[in-house]
C-alpha cells in the first residue's frame, strides 16, 4: 500500500530535511505557492532534495508519480551539472528547484497528466481509509488498556469494544478494494509514462539546462547584491530568497545585476593584479625556495651535471640563497563617491549602466575597505545621498533601493558636487575618488571652485573622475581630473574609471 505521500515523497529524507524543507517553506511565500500549485503533489520537495543531500536515493515507498519523474529527472546529465551548484546548499537546491517549477508541471504529456493526478487521488484516498482504520485501532487499545483497570463485570466497555473493531475491519476491507483500483492505475500510468519517456526526457533534460543557466546567472547576479563567497556580511538564506524573487519580478533589476556581474569579474580583477609598491628593496641575503628572488650564484649548480643534485636537494630543503625584498604597505584610503545623473534623458540603457558601475565601484570599495557613497542627482532640488562607512555592513535591501531610485528630472552639477565634497572633508583618509557620470550639460561656479572645492581637495588629495555620455566635455572639465567620453556606456568606459582610481 502507498504511504501518504507529504511524509514519504519519492526521494528518501531524514527528519533533518524535512525539518530544514519546512523552515525553507515557511520562509517563502513564492516556494509556498509554487508547491500548492504544483499539479503532483510533493514533486517540488523531491525535486529539492535530490538536489540538495549528498547521495539522493530514490524511495520505493513513495509517490509512484513523483518516482517516475524523479528517477528520468536524475538520469539526466545537467541533473549533476546543476548538483554541482545546489548539493548541501539547501537555498540554492531551493531556487534550482523553483527554476524547474514550469517544466515539471507540464513535462507529461495531457492524457498521462490525467493518469497522474488520478493515480496519486487513489494513493491519497487508500491512505485515507488506512489513518481511519489505524486511528480506530487505536481507540480499541485505549479501551482495552482501561477494561483491565476496572472490574470483570463492566459490560459497557466490552460493548464499545465489540463495536470498535467492526468499523475498522470494515474500512480495512474498502482500503484493499481501494487499492487493488490503484495497482491498476498504477501499472496504467507507468506503461504511459514509458511509452512516451523520450519525449519526457527531453524535455528534462532542456529544463535542467536552462536551470544551470539560471542557477549561473543567478550567482553572478547574486555577487552584484554583496551576496557571494567571502563578500559582504553574513547573509541569511530568507534574504538570498527574497533577493532572487526581486530579482524575478523586476527585469531592470535583473539587467542592471547582470552588466554588474560582468563588470566586477574584470574590475577585481584588475584592481588584485594592480601593484603600487611591489616588494623592490633589497635588505638582506636570506635562504629559501622562491626560484625568482635567488642569486644568480645558486644558478650556476644548474650548469653542471655534477652540481645538479646539489641545486635540487638545497631548493628542496629551502636551503637556497635568495635576496629579501621589501616593499610598502598600502596606506587607508579615502571613500569611493559615485554621483549619478539621473535626468529624464538618461532613462533606460545609460542608467542601467551607471547603477552597474556604482554597483561593481562598491564592490571595490567593500573589498579594500574603503568608505562608499552614491549621490543621486537630477535638478537642483533632487538630491539624495546614501552612504555606507564600512560596504561590508550594507544589506542587498539597500542596494536595490540605490539601483532602483530614479529622478526623471533635470541636471544640476554644482548640488552633487558640494555634497561629495562634503563626505571627502568628514571622512578621516586622503586620496578619495569621485566618480561622476552624466549624459547632460550644466555649470559649477567659480566660486564654488576656487573656494570649499579647491580647499578639501588640496586638504584631502582626492581625485574627480568624470565620465560624459553624448555631450560635450567640456562642462566638467574644470572640476575633473580625468574625463572620458565613450560612444555608448560600457565596459570600456568602466576600464578606463577602475584605471583611474587612487
Amino acid at each position: 500500500m502507498p504511504r501518504h505521500l507529504t511524509d514519504e515523497g519519492a526521494i528518501c529524507v531524514d527528519r533533518y530535511d524535512r525539518r530544514i524543507w519546512h523552515r525553507i517553506t515557511e520562509e517563502s511565500e513564492r516556494i509556498q505557492s509554487t508547491d500548492s500549485e504544483q499539479p503532483y503533489t510533493g514533486l517540488l520537495r523531491d525535486v529539492w532534495a535530490s538536489l540538495y543531500k549528498v547521495s539522493p536515493q530514490l524511495n520505493e515507498l513513495g509517490s509512484v508519480v513523483n518516482r517516475k519523474i524523479m528517477h528520468s529527472l536524475m538520469n539526466q546529465t545537467a541533473w549533476t551539472d546543476l548538483r554541482q551548484m545546489t548539493q548541501m546548499d539547501e537555498y540554492s537546491a531551493a531556487l534550482g528547484s523553483l527554476s524547474l517549477q514550469d517544466t515539471l508541471g507540464q513535462v507529461l504529456p495531457p492524457d498521462i497528466q490525467e493518469q497522474a493526478r488520478q493515480v496519486q487521488d487513489l494513493e491519497q484516498q487508500v491512505q485515507q481509509l488506512l489513518d481511519q482504520a489505524n486511528a480506530y485501532d487505536q481507540a480499541t487499545d485505549a479501551l482495552s488498556d482501561l477494561a483491565s483497570d476496572v472490574s470483570s463485570d463492566s459490560g459497557s466497555l466490552s460493548d464499545s469494544l465489540n463495536k470498535a473493531v467492526d468499523p475498522a475491519e470494515s474500512i480495512r476491507q474498502q482500503a484493499a478494494e481501494l487499492g487493488k483500483v490503484f495497482e491498476q492505475a498504477a501499472q496504467a500510468f507507468e506503461t504511459a509514462f514509458d511509452s512516451h519517456s523520450g519525449s519526457i526526457g527531453r524535455s528534462l533534460r532542456q529544463a535542467l539546462e536552462g536551470a544551470v543557466q539560471e542557477s549561473q546567472d543567478t550567482q553572478r547576479m547574486m555577487q552584484a547584491w554583496g551576496v557571494g563567497a567571502g563578500d559582504g556580511r553574513p547573509v541569511s538564506g530568507k534574504e538570498r530568497l527574497e533577493l532572487a524573487q526581486t530579482l524575478t519580478a523586476n527585469p531592470k533589476l535583473r539587467e542592471v545585476a547582470k552588466m554588474a556581474g560582468r563588470m566586477q569579474m574584470m574590475a577585481l580583477h584588475k584592481r588584485r593584479n594592480r601593484t603600487v609598491h611591489p616588494p623592490s628593496e633589497v635588505v638582506n641575503i636570506t635562504i629559501g625556495d622562491d626560484l625568482a628572488h635567488i642569486l644568480p650564484s645558486e644558478l650556476l649548480l644548474l650548469a653542471e651535471p655534477d652540481t645538479e643534485d646539489e641545486f635540487l636537494r638545497r631548493f628542496s630543503e629551502k636551503r637556497l640563497l635568495q635576496y629579501d625584498l621589501r616593499g610598502f604597505e598600502r596606506e587607508g584610503q579615502g571613500p569611493i563617491i559615485v554621483c549619478i545623473d539621473e535626468s529624464g534623458s538618461t532613462a533606460g540603457q545609460v542608467e542601467m549602466w551607471e547603477k552597474a558601475i556604482a554597483l561593481t565601484l562598491f564592490a571595490i570599495a567593500r573589498r579594500e575597505k574603503r568608505a562608499f557613497a552614491v549621490v543621486h542627482f537630477g535638478s537642483e532640488s533632487e538630491i539624495v545621498v546614501r552612504s555606507w562607512q564600512r560596504p561590508k555592513d550594507a544589506t542587498p535591501a539597500e542596494l536595490i533601493e540605490m539601483a532602483e531610485h530614479f529622478f526623471n528630472g533635470g541636471t544640476d552639477f554644482e548640488r552633487p558636487l558640494r555634497e561629495a565634497v562634503r563626505i571627502m572633508n568628514e571622512v578621516a583618509f586622503k586620496k578619495g575618488d569621485i566618480v561622476f557620470i552624466t549624459d547632460g550639460e550644466s555649470r559649477v561656479s567659480d566660486t564654488f571652485l576656487a573656494g570649499e572645492f579647491l580647499r578639501v581637495k588640496q586638504e584631502k588629495q582626492f581625485q574627480v573622475v568624470s565620465v560624459v555620455i553624448g555631450h560635450d566635455d567640456c562642462a566638467v572639465r574644470p572640476f575633473s581630473d580625468h574625463v572620458v567620453r565613450p560612444q555608448l556606456a560600457g565596459d570600456l568606459a568602466l576600464d578606463f574609471v577602475v584605471e583611474s582610481l587612487q
